[in-house]
């Protein structure tokens, strides 16, 4: 019956073109029989295999519908699933997409994709937009010696004239704790676009002055950093949630997306007393 329904509607409506899976191949042949039998010409029918996404793996909407009935996830925009809302979300933009579909084309041959082919065409749009902020996730406080730098100017974007960000800097500063968990006493670090230091102590280190050679002479390593009195940031992304501190300018970007750097690209979901962004890709 729906497929003597589809083929009636179709008519009715003046179709031309039916593009549908190459499962519903026989919905084809029931409905040209219909076609046939009344004098109508039947539209021009393609049909596309399978799509698989690597990082999905299968899925299916009513699998997808009792997991979020269940409370599995928090609608259909969880940062989670493959859902179109769950992408705009995260801030992959429609021309994207498009450019996406496109490429891959439409053919009956079943095809296997990863989504990074997605986030190259998506970072070509975003990038020349994305302010770059500080993002500090699983944070640890490092105590600085010797140090009369009161604030650090930072650009927001490589673009110059885009102008700068200022984040008021104290004697202390929070790093990650992968970039420091194996540092030894006399090890030399820059934190990004402030200073050098040296490491003196477990969690505290030293001044070690402005000039960038010296640490690069040294095979010194250049690390983020985040003000001790930053805002609370957690960024949902596919596998989990992320949390840590970042720099308080991240509240002025809601529905944007920024770069936390040497993390990747977010959209800013909502700033109301902590940061919710949602991680578009690297």
């Amino acid at each position: 019956l729906l497929d003597f329904e589809g083929a009636i509607e179709d008519h009715l409506l003046g179709m031309t073109h039916i593009i549908r899976g190459k499962d519903l191949m026989d919905s084809e042949r029931r409905q040209k029989y219909v076609y046939d039998y009344l004098g109508w010409t039947y539209p021009h029918t393609s049909h596309w295999g399978r799509v698989k996404m690597h990082e999905f793996g299968k899925f299916s909407t009513s699998g997808l519908r009792e997991a979020i009935e269940a409370g599995k996830y928090s609608g259909w925009d969880d940062p989670r699933l493959p859902t179109l809302r769950a992408l705009r979300r995260r801030g992959i933009r429609p021309e994207a997409l498009r450019k996406f579909f496109i490429d891959m084309g439409v053919g009956e041959t079943d095809v296997s994709l990863s989504l990074d082919n997605l986030y190259a065409e998506n970072r070509k749009l975003i990038d020349a937009d994305a302010n770059r902020y500080f993002f500090v996730w699983d944070p640890v406080k490092l105590d600085i010696t010797g140090s009369q730098v009161t604030e650090a100017k930072l650009p927001l974007h490589p673009s110059v004239d885009r102008g700068f960000r200022e984040i008021q800097v104290g004697s202390s500063v929070l790093v990650c704790s992968q970039d420091i968990s194996d540092a030894k006493p006399g090890d030399l670090f820059r934190l990004k676009d402030l200073y050098n230091i040296r490491i003196t102590g477990q969690g505290t280190a030293e001044f070690a002055g402005h000039e960038i050679q010296t640490m690069k002479k040294e095979g010194g390593r250049i690390i983020h950093w985040a003000p001790v009195d930053g805002i609370p940031v957690k960024v949902l992304t596919p596998d989990g949630e992320v949390t840590g501190t970042g720099e308080a300018g991240i509240a002025t970007e809601v529905d944007n997306v920024v770069q936390f750097e040497r993390f990747g690209y977010v959209r800013i979901d909502s700033a109301n007393g902590e940061i919710i962004a949602y991680f578009t890709h690297k």
